[in-house]
């Protein structure tokens, strides 16, 4: 009788256990809908309010709710909304957010609690430049521990043109372990207001070859063709991705001079910067080598294959009989292959066009 008693006084408490757990689940639940009904409500009360600040013609539009600025939801919003406008617009849109103050709101929530409201934040404020934007951000880079988070606040530094040192650049650089996009958009702005201190910088010693890569790189977007010389020079270096890079920086100079030392790369002994000598010369339109990108039609890899038949093919005329050529020729049917590929796709583009 006893163990019956024990057996129901179990079951009692294991059906109100899970009556207890049915009412907490439908109870998150509900505060779960809740919560996004709040969340989809407000949101879209953000876009009205900045739709309506932004074709309203005499840009007296009256805000029903001013704290509305304050949700720490408008900097994802913004982010959203100004990418869907241009010029004009945008600098309207811009203008009227500064009219209430909408960045002093930014800039307080570069301190909220959560991450992903100072990430939204912080880049919300590269469209908002001055002193005031420039202090702040700085001071978030200064003291975020997140990597993702120092990194976005570089980057609205730039777009602000409060351009960070090099060697601050650098030393997030050195921590990204390869994954260096990031900030490979950042250095290449930098070089076109730094490039002395990106010089000065490689002269250095001991600066890793990833570091020195991303560096040469970045110079060709300089627009300083006393560069020139010094992406040159590191075409001759023992590394295959400091010549890649450089090339990478000669294709972004677009310096004429520069094609015969580019083309002293087509016969390089690794495959990687042939295929980056192929685009190279592509990027500054020289055909005057013409004939020896047509050779690596015959390369060993494929895609240097590729690259040189999409360089004959921007090449004009003269690439075009280069390819027709290559097509029909006896001895490698890869180089066939590859040049009658690219000449379809040139037919298929004329027809469309």
């Amino acid at each position: 009788m006893n163990y019956l008693i024990l057996i129901w006084q179990i079951a009692c408490v294991l059906v109100l256990a899970s009556l207890l757990w049915m009412i907490t689940l439908i109870l998150l639940r509900i505060i779960r809908t809740h919560r996004q009904s709040l969340y989809t409500k407000q949101r879209q009360q953000i876009l009205e309010a900045m739709a309506q600040i932004l074709w309203d013609e005499k840009g007296e539009a009256a805000i029903p709710d001013e704290t509305l600025w304050k949700s720490p939801m408008v900097p994802e919003v913004f982010l959203e909304f100004v990418a869907l406008v241009r010029g004009e617009e945008r600098d309207r849109l811009v203008a009227r957010m500064v009219r209430y103050r909408v960045d002093d709101e930014f800039r307080r929530l570069l301190r909220h609690r959560f991450r992903f409201v100072r990430h939204a934040a912080v880049e919300a404020l590269a469209y908002f430049p001055g002193l005031p934007t420039a202090k702040a951000v700085d001071s978030l880079v200064e003291r975020s521990a997140n990597r993702d988070l120092r990194i976005a606040g570089i980057r609205t530094l730039v777009a602000v043109g409060a351009y960070p040192t090099v060697p601050d650049v650098m030393r997030e650089f050195s921590k990204l372990n390869g994954s260096t996009r990031s900030l490979q958009s950042v250095l290449s702005k930098l070089a076109l207001h730094r490039s002395r201190d990106i010089l000065e910088y490689l002269g250095r010693p001991g600066v890793p070859d990833l570091e020195r890569a991303a560096l040469l790189s970045a110079l060709g977007g300089s627009a300083d063709y006393s560069v020139l010389g010094i992406l040159e020079a590191a075409l001759s270096s023992d590394v295959p991705l400091i010549r890649v890079a450089a090339l990478d920086g000669l294709a972004s100079l677009e310096h004429p001079d520069a094609a015969p030392a580019i083309a002293s790369c087509l016969k390089d002994t690794d495959w990687s910067v042939r295929a980056g000598a192929v685009k190279a010369l592509c990027e500054i339109s020289h055909d005057t080598y013409a004939a020896q990108v047509a050779d690596l039609l015959s390369d060993p890899v494929w895609l240097v294959q590729f690259e040189a038949a999409q360089a004959l093919a921007d090449m004009g005329a003269s690439g075009r009989e280069l390819l027709e050529v290559s097509a029909i020729s006896k001895g490698n049917e890869s180089a066939n292959r590859t040049a009658a590929l690219a000449l379809a796709e040139l037919s298929a583009m004329e027809a469309v066009q």
